[in-house]
């Protein structure tokens, strides 16, 4: 596999949307509940992996794999793991914002994981984006109604810039204990945003 798509049992209310952004990927892994999501909007699901303990049964529809109830990772991150080991470079997670905080912070953590593993990981849901992505030089197109903001994963981000924003920096260090990157806005019809060392999250949010 190339692109992953990742579906956990988080709300998604708008099926269309999921639809859509499910024609993107080569791969689709239900985590657990999201079994019942992509069956609710008729996508095709390569196989199944969770302890299914918030399913509450065992698909028997689909390729599963069954996990421990009691372990180390979470069903997202032995989704991730499968994804990885079988070669996806870019692994998306959808269903794993709003909800329980735990499992939020625990899958934008999980984007760390994803990128230390030289693999692009995204964290969606219908009005929010947010990207981790190891060093090198990036851009993204305006969103109209979005806002940008950049945060550091690691203990320190060096070298930022941020072009084609209203809020531009040069050669600056980010750290995790300030927000400094947050609530920009793309002003040009594109941004690009480079770094020299670090793993950062870039983050589109309806406003």
């Amino acid at each position: 596999m190339e692109k992953c798509l990742i579906v956990g049992g988080g709300k998604i209310s708008d099926n269309e949307w999921l639809r859509s952004v499910s024609k993107q990927y080569d791969f689709i892994i239900a985590s657990d509940k999201g079994y019942t999501t992509l069956k609710r909007d008729d996508i095709a699901i390569d196989i199944a992996i969770g302890d299914f303990d918030s399913l509450g049964y065992v698909p028997d529809d689909v390729k599963v794999i069954k996990l421990k109830v009691e372990k180390d990772d979470t069903d997202t991150m032995s989704a991730v793991r499968y994804a990885l080991d079988n070669g996806a470079k870019e692994i998306t997670l959808a269903g794993g914002i709003g909800g329980r905080l735990d499992h939020t912070i625990a899958n934008i953590q999980t984007l760390s994981f994803i990128v230390s593993h030289n693999a692009v990981g995204r964290l969606i849901d219908e009005n929010n984006e947010i990207i981790g992505l190891a060093s090198g030089e990036y851009e993204f197109n305006r969103r109209k109604g979005y806002s940008l903001s950049v945060f550091s994963m690691s203990d320190e981000v060096t070298g930022l810039c941020e072009k084609g924003v209203k809020y531009p920096l040069n050669n600056a260090v980010l750290t995790n204990k300030f927000p400094m990157g947050v609530s920009n806005e793309i002003i040009k019809d594109s941004a690009f945003i480079s770094f020299k060392s670090g793993i950062v999250l870039v983050c589109f949010s309806k406003l």
